[in-house]
């Protein structure tokens, strides 16, 4: 059930993330006041690599769980994208200091990480 629910989200994202792009290395450590996002997505989507870029460019430190890879994060996504009231049929899906986002939006991130 799980496999299913899994290729469900990546097919209803590949239109959006058809670009091939290179890996992205997973960034190390986990979530903490030091790394307050994460950034659930898969190396190939263009809208996760612009998340991470970003959030990259100002220097705030993220963790990157890739869903299509590691079950473990997919299941993570799923039991706090749920938590939140929020839909997962689609990537990225952000977690700024424990607030779920649905999308790469700068300015939710932004506003995220003021609060």
């Amino acid at each position: 059930m799980r496999s299913l629910l899994v290729g469900l989200v990546l097919l209803t994202s590949l239109a959006a993330c058809r670009a091939s792009l290179p890996p992205i290395a997973p960034a190390g450590a986990p979530v903490s006041a030091e790394a307050p996002v994460i950034v659930y997505g898969t190396h190939w989507c263009q809208h996760t690599r612009a998340a991470l870029d970003y959030l990259r460019s100002r220097n705030i430190p993220v963790r990157f769980r890739d869903v299509e890879r590691d079950p473990d994060a997919y299941d993570e996504m799923v039991t706090r994208a749920r938590a939140a009231n929020i839909a997962t049929g689609g990537i990225p899906i952000l977690s700024v200091r424990d607030r779920m986002l649905v999308g790469y939006h700068q300015d939710e991130v932004d506003r995220a990480l003021q609060d």
